[in-house]
């Protein structure tokens, strides 16, 4: 080191002529600043990569009806994407590797340099959860950061109610079916005493039902259940059912 020093410093002395011609000309150089940098072991440098924002998001690819505000929710064999969402100064987060883990697990294949996106399909059971975690570096590990998210896995779920009609009609909602279209789904709706209606027709989520019959105003409390299941994944499946008078 020392010799590097010396070294470093006769090839400063010996170019210091020119260097006070270059004087005159360019004002910003400094030779007690390049000495001072030298004996110090400093150097100036532009300042490194700074990660401003680092947040992690997920999201499913289950079915959720039009009206429906809130997450879509994974089940078990459904597709669940996470987003590293990171923001940087000072530099470009291309340059970032991303190492991302599963249960702990390190998933070689989807980690790497900007690999900000990670996708699985959820095998816990519903009613558990799978936990992800990511963490951010640079090459030499000057920046580490790491953050860990929990996702949980839920059932697919059919909702019954009622339409605001001249007649009675019931409308079954299906929630977080691994489906692109409702005719995904096949519908099953028995009714007390009636043969069972079984569709998978783009308009199988809606049963009209005729009230025949009636002694009067009498009415009979009669259950309506519905059963569906997902051609695609017959694991998935999801029950309701409801009272009616007729």
């Amino acid at each position: 080191m020392k010799k590097k020093i010396c070294f470093t410093i006769i090839s400063v002395l010996i170019f210091l002529p020119l260097m006070g011609l270059a004087a005159d000309t360019d004002s910003s150089l400094d030779i007690n600043t390049i000495l001072n940098e030298i004996i110090s072991g400093e150097q100036t440098t532009s300042p490194g990569i700074v990660v401003k924002r680092f947040d992690l998001n997920w999201s499913a690819d289950t079915y959720t009806p039009i009206d429906y505000i809130g997450r879509a929710l994974p089940v078990p064999g459904s597709k669940i994407f996470v987003d590293a969402n990171v923001s940087v100064a000072n530099g470009d987060a291309k340059n970032l590797k991303y190492s991302w883990f599963l249960e702990d697990i390190f998933q070689k294949n989807k980690s790497g340099y900007n690999k900000t996106s990670f996708y699985f399909y959820a095998k816990s059971m519903s009613g558990r959860f799978h936990t992800v975690k990511v963490q951010v570096f640079n090459e030499d590990r000057t920046i580490f950061q790491e953050k860990t998210i929990q996702i949980p896995v839920v059932s697919p779920e059919i909702v019954l109610s009622r339409i605001n009609t001249n007649r009675l009609s019931i409308i079954a909602k299906p929630y977080f079916f691994s489906i692109n279209k409702l005719t995904d789904l096949i519908f099953e709706w028995n009714l007390t005493g009636q043969k069972p209606i079984i569709s998978s027709n783009y308009n199988a989520s809606i049963l009209d039902i005729n009230v025949l019959n009636k002694n009067g105003n009498e009415s009979i409390e009669q259950e309506l259940k519905i059963n569906v299941k997902n051609l695609k994944d017959t694991t998935q499946n999801a029950y309701d059912s409801i009272k009616i008078n007729l």
